[in-house]
């Protein structure tokens, strides 16, 4: 077999590498043979990204050696897997050893990792952060990158010098001074991604730079009236891209953004128009027909999400189908879809309310889902077919993390939850659960401590301090000695006191070599 192995050409190793990630081609392959040194060695721009998997400390430590020899030119380091990663990995390697270095991404890093290291790489051409601490870190604290051409901040106030060769930027905290310094600090860009909160005051006049023809809006309760001014000022725009999103406690100011009347004016601005709606409530009821019908201009597919059935207008949307496809969740035409539509869909995000069941299940039971890793299942009522079409769904795909937000505490959706866990694939490693899941989770663990051995990453909602008491007390007992690393636990409301862990449960056997990280709110522990 190695015989045969070794006649292969390089060609056809160079395309088996690109269903591989680096990292395991690094492991694997490297240093394996003089062939297999010199063929990964001659790889340009090669990207690691520490944040999509666990590793041991032996093959962290093993993948780092092989790093100092290598044409690195893109990292992603992150602490999703181990809080002592960033620490050990900046240690273990310093900056002097990654020369070519050109993209470097921090996820959940803290401040002073930040700020050291972003200072030790001046040549960047895309700088990526994504912290929970964020806020801490200072104003104009960034050095000048003169190459920079990408950038995802949450915030713009880091910069304090003008980086003419930005084109490419997305703001996760966009904030109003952001919005007054654009085009100081960003005189030249292409394309822009801005998340806008309620708290975001849109200044009475923004002009975005002129050159650029790609905006795309993440609004997460805005009025739609801001939303009209903002766009109104930037005419040159060629493209723009809105994704909206209403909150339960402020649906009366919303419902405009589900009529397509308003929408239509604005759509002469702009050459290419395109929205996505994400529906948590409203403050009336209208049937999908209706909804689609104020739509009847936009020529595009209509992209719809609905997180609960709140006067369940919404039939199933397919948010899910990543970068690659997506479904009008209303007017769709059976005869439009391909089986292979479907093959790349590695995120499922499956949506179902009391509404057209039988026909969603027709519809998507004609298609293979064969590499879906990642499934969410947001369900309000519970049928036979849906425990069918998921069992069939995760007995046939790769599925690594679940996700389950139950909206109905009734005996059908407990049913389908516990049949759903006590039978989960062994090839889940993440479960994620809502509030009535997790009230399912603890009492199904209260009589069977032997399921979900195989799980290493859970997380999990609460709604007060006595819940989470209990349910850590019995989560430790219940994983104790075996595959959990990772175990995240949130408040709906914010705690009383800072700290969500008992002084006796730190002392208990449990916990005496965990890492823990606690707010008012939520409580992550790395065992």
């Amino acid at each position: 077999m190695s015989f045969i192995l070794e006649d292969l050409p390089n060609e056809l190793f160079l395309l088996i590498f690109t269903y591989l990630t680096n990292i395991d081609i690094i492991y694997s392959f490297y240093r394996l043979n003089y062939r297999f040194t010199s063929l990964i060695r001659a790889l340009d721009h090669i990207h690691i990204d520490f944040s999509t998997r666990l590793l041991s400390k032996t093959q962290l430590i093993y993948i780092l050696n092989q790093l100092r020899s290598l044409n690195i030119h893109s990292i992603r380091i992150s602490t999703r897997y181990s809080i002592d990663f960033i620490p050990f990995f900046v240690g273990y390697l310093p900056p002097s050893q990654f020369t070519h270095l050109r993209s470097l991404a921090f996820q959940d890093a803290d401040r002073m990792t930040i700020e050291k290291l972003i200072h030790k790489y001046p040549h960047l051409t895309y700088l990526s952060i994504e912290s929970s601490s964020w806020r801490s870190i200072p104003r104009h604290c960034f050095p000048y990158f003169p190459n920079l051409t990408r950038c995802h901040l949450p915030t713009l106030s880091y910069f304090h010098h003008c980086h003419p060769h930005l084109t490419n930027l997305r703001l996760d905290h966009c904030t109003t001074d952001d919005l007054l310094h654009l085009n100081t600090i960003a005189p030249n860009l292409h394309s822009l991604t801005l998340i806008l909160q309620r708290t975001t005051t849109i200044p009475p006049a923004v002009h975005f730079p002129e050159s650029l023809y790609t905006l795309k809006l993440i609004l997460r309760s805005v009025l739609f009236t801001e939303l009209e001014r903002l766009v109104k000022m930037n005419e040159h725009i060629e493209t723009l891209i809105v994704s909206f999103s209403n909150t339960e406690h402020e649906v009366h100011c919303f419902d405009q953004y589900l009529f397509g009347d308003h929408w239509s004016s604005l759509n002469t601005y702009f050459n290419n128009f395109r929205f996505n709606i994400i529906v948590h409530q409203t403050s009336e009821a209208f049937s999908i027909e209706d909804l689609l019908s104020n739509f009847h201009w936009y020529n595009e597919r209509l992209h719809c999400q609905t997180l609960d059935d709140t006067n369940g207008y919404h039939l199933f949307s397919l948010p899910f189908i990543d970068e690659l496809y997506r479904i009008n969740c209303g007017a769709y035409d059976q005869n439009v879809f391909n089986n292979n539509d479907f093959h790349r869909v590695n995120h499922l995000h499956f949506t179902m309310t009391h509404y057209r069941t039988q026909e969603f299940l027709r519809i998507s039971s004609k298609f293979a889902f064969q590499h879906v890793q990642i499934l969410t299942i947001v369900a309000s009522s519970v049928s036979s077919d849906l425990m069918s079409f998921v069992g069939m769904l995760m007995d046939n795909s790769p599925i690594r993390t679940l996700e389950l937000r139950l909206t109905s505490s009734s005996s059908d959706s407990r049913e389908f939850f516990n049949k759903l866990v006590s039978h989960m694939p062994i090839t889940i490693e993440m479960l994620t659960l809502n509030m009535i899941s997790t009230r399912f989770l603890f009492d199904l663990l209260d009589n069977n401590a032997r399921l979900l051995s195989h799980v290493k990453r859970l997380s999990c909602l609460v709604k007060n301090r006595d819940e989470f008491d209990s349910l850590i007390l019995l989560l430790l007992e219940v994983f104790h000695d075996k595959s959990l690393i990772y175990l995240s636990i949130s408040l709906e409301n914010p705690s009383k006191s800072s700290n969500l862990i008992s002084g006796w449960l730190l002392k208990t056997s449990y916990l005496k070599k965990a890492r823990i990280k606690c707010s008012d709110r939520q409580c992550i522990i790395w065992i």
